[in-house]
């Protein structure tokens, strides 16, 4: 009789080292899920985009394809968010002089080294929904890890000359001296009646030219994918928007540098992993020059 319930426990236990386990790991490896109440007032997503092409408001500025890994956190109505560009093979003049110096002989031949671009923005936003739409009120910061800057120093004859210094994180200068400009931005996206958006960005730190940028856009349904219409340009003349001097002549007023379409489609892996395509046709009447980009965004939320 012992005998029979000792081999009974011992069938039990086997039974319980061999089946337990497995539903254990199965229940501690299942993503838990955070209540709604925490959704609604806490969200972290992520991810990485790969293009073609980065373009920024019409501008090429990395002239290769690029990397955009990206993170936000939201939490009652506001964002922080965190993104990068990171151009895939060397393009870009680590100085606008550079570009095309007029005396290369004067200036220090690292400076003329090529470099991949690469960006940091990061943004603090405020979003306020109203029963006419979503306004969002937003500053964001512009870093540029690898590029100089352009200062001016005087000599002890009086005389001044350019003096080109590393983008220092640290060095939060102003009027141009700095190593970040600083933007305040509004926008307005109406709701599923009326899917338009109108942007307006203003340089008010560290851009002498403290430039303006405003945008329209509406978007469709257009079978599975979206449709987005897009207009914007920099209002008067701004050196961030490259709009500054054409055949001789100082430009001001509307500079067209950012017109055209996006058609974009979202495919859901799992519950929270999302692969987003977008084809965009970019024309930017100033430069007098037309871009197709395609971009690949791997969304985890």
């Amino acid at each position: 009789m012992k005998k029979k319930m000792l081999l009974s426990c011992l069938f039990v236990l086997f039974l319980f080292i061999i089946i337990a386990p497995e539903q254990f790991a199965q229940e501690v490896r299942k993503p838990v899920k955070i209540k709604t109440e925490e959704v609604s007032s806490f969200q972290l997503k992520y991810g990485m985009g790969v293009s073609t092409r980065y373009i920024w408001r019409g501008l090429d500025l990395a002239k290769s394809p690029a990397l955009e890994p990206y993170a936000r956190a939201l939490f009652y109505g506001f964002e922080i968010s965190f993104y990068g560009a990171y151009g895939l093979y060397e393009s870009s003049a680590k100085h606008a002089d550079f570009e095309d110096p007029e005396n290369p002989e004067n200036i220090n031949p690292l400076y003329l080294d090529r470099i991949a671009f690469n960006q940091v923005i990061t943004n603090i936003f405020y979003n306020i929904s109203t029963e006419i739409g979503l306004f969002t009120l937003g500053v964001s910061d512009y870093y540029f890890p690898d590029r100089i800057i352009k200062q001016t120093e005087v000599d002890s004859n009086g005389n001044t000359h350019p003096k080109y210094i590393k983008t220092n994180w640290l060095n939060w200068h102003d009027n141009g001296d700095g190593a970040h400009v600083i933007e305040a931005s509004l926008k307005y996206m109406g709701g599923n009646d009326l899917p338009l958006w109108i942007f307006a960005a203003f340089n008010f730190y560290n851009d002498p030219d403290n430039s303006l940028y405003v945008e329209a856009g509406y978007t469709f349904d257009l079978l599975e994918n979206k449709l987005s219409l897009f207009g914007g340009g920099a209002i008067g003349g701004s050196q961030w928007y490259r709009f500054t001097v054409k055949n001789g002549v100082v430009q001001n007023g509307v500079g067209l540098t950012n017109f055209g379409f996006t058609v974009s489609r979202e495919i859901y892996i799992e519950e929270w992993l999302m692969l987003n395509f977008e084809l965009t046709d970019i024309i930017n009447f100033y430069e007098e020059r037309n871009t197709i980009l395609f971009k690949t965004t791997l969304r985890i939320e």
